[in-house]
């Protein structure tokens, strides 16, 4: 057994054993299992391992849902309404590309002078962030 096996298996044992620990002790609200926040359980560093995430999950029964935000994209896999979450950077995720540039008006400092602010115009890149589905190799998957 690989020390990542082993790792594997404390950790479930130790998410079984929490699991027993909430059963037995209704009366201990387990705040951040309530449905709404959900436990931080993994963190990938790109798609693949966010699709392989998403895979996994799927395979063991789970709804897989995502939250795309300005610098995330994260995943909330649930079994009714126990949530768990893989955090994810959206740089890493996603591709960015520049779609074109677009005229701004900005206040900028004056070198000149200490207060005041000058205007100036300058072109910037806009862009989007492409997110194509992670199981989308996956004829049988859902599109996560």
């Amino acid at each position: 057994m690989t020390t990542t096996d082993a790792l594997a298996q404390q950790q479930a044992t130790g998410l079984r054993a929490l699991a027993d620990m909430i059963e037995a002790h209704p009366e201990i609200p387990a705040t951040y299992l309530d449905g709404f926040f959900g436990i931080n359980v993994w963190y990938p560093q790109s798609a693949e391992e966010m699709a392989a995430i998403a895979r996994a999950t799927l395979k063991h029964g789970a709804k897989v849902e995502k939250e795309i935000g300005e610098n995330l994209y994260n995943l909330t896999i649930s079994w009714g309404p126990f949530k768990a979450k893989a955090l994810g950077n959206r740089g890493a995720v996603c591709e960015r590309v520049v779609t074109g540039t677009e005229t701004v008006t900005r206040k900028v400092p004056d070198p000149s002078v200490v207060v005041p602010m000058v205007e100036v115009i300058e072109e910037v890149e806009t862009f989007e962030w492409r997110c194509a589905p992670l199981l989308a190799a996956d004829a049988e998957a859902v599109s996560v």
